[in-house]
């Protein structure tokens, strides 16, 4: 029995040891693509949204089509905006705001370099009623939503679980 109750303690210890390491480091390139994925999704529905609504005639403001899509994908969302303020709070305790405006830049040049390309496939080529409409219709189906189907789900997971101990 006393081996049971030190074997016990010990996992408790080491599992303490392995959580607490997780959460010492920081940055990971799963958590980079993860939150930058869920930048680029965010992205793409506030510029469909702005480009798009009022010429489809649909009555919410961008600003409600934007919040519908965070409210599908909340945690993600929350994890991925957590991720990049940790990020840019520990640039700063190392470098000023110097360094918390380089992590800010970069983060924000990948998420309009992906987003960009996806809105220039969706709505950037030929007529753009058609465009907004087959955009507008994708969005509203989920197809930026984060699911088991997405590629990058178990580092999206991931996100979410860091998050919730950091």
């Amino acid at each position: 029995m006393k081996n049971m109750l030190l074997t016990c303690l010990l996992l408790i210890l080491l599992t303490d040891k392995a959580r607490a390491q997780d959460t010492d480091v920081l940055e990971s390139d799963a958590r980079n693509i993860a939150s930058a994925f869920v930048g680029a999704a965010h992205f793409v529905v506030g510029r469909v949204g702005i480009e798009c609504l009022g010429l489809l005639g649909r009555l919410e403001t961008p600003r409600e089509y934007v919040n519908i899509w965070q409210e599908r994908n909340a945690k993600y969302y929350q994890a991925s905006t957590k991720y990049v303020a940790k990020k840019m709070e520990a640039a700063f305790a190392s470098g000023g705001n110097v360094a918390k405006n380089a992590v800010l830049k970069e983060y924000s040049s990948i998420v309009r370099k992906e987003a960009e390309g996806t809105l220039a496939d969706w709505i950037g080529q030929g007529n753009k009623k058609d465009g907004c409409q087959r955009a507008v219709m994708m969005i509203d189906r989920g197809i930026l939503d984060v699911t088991p189907e997405v590629p990058i789900y178990q580092d999206l997971q991931s996100l979410v679980d860091w998050s919730a101990i950091n």
